[in-house]
């Protein structure tokens, strides 16, 4: 795991911004952009510099190159205080970046979420909770390159992991790495179906 100097850290928001900007979830969230394009796109730099600053503090984050093409972050087995206190400190800076909407949106799409994840017993768990290469670099292998190191992590942790994509296109890429969609979910707010999936231990 490598931390991110704040030029990488802007880089790596822009590119991460680029390659989920039409992921219904963000669509939802930046409802304040209406139609605006670009404005959406600095909104969710901005997004993702939060959750980059919340992975470094208190998950894992996994940089796809030197130039910052993209991201993996995680949310790893640290102690639940310092995730919730992280957490907590994102939650202010959304509520703020989102606007009132955009942040009901969020905070009722996540409450679903947790509420279809409830039955499948990952408390423990790790949770690939953001994972993007920016479009002009992709076909290069960086996504599956940027997932490895954490992954291996997993492993050598003896942890399972899930993840949750509104990407269909995405499930045969994350078969591959040996997550099994273990649900699909009509979500009320965004109106779209995404897949939860999951990966047993793995011996390291």
């Amino acid at each position: 795991m490598s931390s991110p100097s704040n030029i990488e850290a802007s880089r790596t928001a822009r590119s991460l911004a680029a390659a989920l900007v039409g992921d219904p979830f963000y669509r939802t969230v930046t409802v304040a952009c209406g139609e605006d394009e670009v404005a959406r796109l600095a909104m969710l730099e901005a997004y993702f510099a939060l959750a980059l600053a919340e992975g470094e503090q208190a998950g894992r984050v996994d940089l796809a190159d030197a130039v910052g093409n993209g991201a993996a972050i995680w949310t790893t087995d640290t102690p639940a205080p310092l995730r919730q206190a992280a957490y907590a400190q994102r939650e202010a800076a959304l509520r703020v970046l989102l606007g009132e909407q955009g942040f009901a949106h969020f905070t009722a799409i996540v409450w679903n979420m947790e509420h279809a994840l409830a039955p499948y017993g990952l408390q423990d768990a790790w949770y690939l909770s953001i994972a993007g290469i920016d479009p002009a670099a992709q076909g290069r292998g960086l996504g599956a390159s940027v997932l490895a190191p954490g992954l291996a992590a997993v492993d050598a942790a003896g942890a399972a992991c899930f993840l949750e994509t509104y990407n269909e296109r995405s499930l045969p890429f994350y078969a591959r790495l040996g997550f099994v969609v273990a649900g699909r979910y009509a979500e009320a707010v965004t109106g779209c179906d995404y897949w939860l999936m999951v990966r047993e231990p793995h011996a390291a």
